[in-house]
């Protein structure tokens, strides 16, 4: 599919929150070679921070939205940085970090939304690769930050949005 993230998203009713901007001296994303590198979104919603860490505990509404959160911000960031004249090819790399209480060994579940989300949004082009890693803390207190890598390629209708 080589479809503009606005208009997949438009077909399934997902709006994309206003574009983060870089709380650091980095860039949000760069593109190289018809590679995409997504600097990672924590689970934040304007000023307002979906909070960790996970554990058992934790009721799952609150993680899948942590994580449609992320995502949802990295691909704001991604459709804000692409030229008219690039589209996405496949997501290729989803890196995730769980802020984990001590002995929460469940990393990877809490990442299986944001998988989820990426194939519902880009088919199988959506599939990719994914590392799930437990740290002790995250910017701001997040419960989750992504990561993405994804392979573009030339639009194949420049003019759509």
């Amino acid at each position: 599919m080589t479809m503009s993230i606005a208009a997949r998203l438009a077909q399934l009713g997902i709006e994309l929150p206003p574009t983060p901007s870089p709380r650091g001296a980095y860039a949000g994303v760069v593109i190289h070679n018809g590679i995409a590198y997504v600097s990672g979104q924590v689970s934040r919603i304007g000023d307002t921070v979906i909070a960790g860490p996970v554990d058992d505990t934790t009721p799952p509404d609150v993680i899948r939205h942590a994580a449609r959160t992320c995502v949802l911000r990295a691909l704001s960031v991604l459709a804000a940085a692409l030229p008219a004249t690039l589209a996405v090819e496949r997501m290729l790399f989803l890196r995730g970090f769980v802020h984990a209480a001590p002995g929460f060994q469940h990393h990877s579940k809490v990442l299986d939304e944001a998988s989820a989300l990426l194939h519902d949004i880009f088919g199988d082009s959506g599939v990719h690769a994914r590392s799930a890693v437990g740290v002790a803390s995250l910017p701001g207190g997040g419960m989750l930050e992504i990561e993405l890598t994804v392979s573009l390629t030339q639009a194949t209708d420049p003019g759509a949005p």
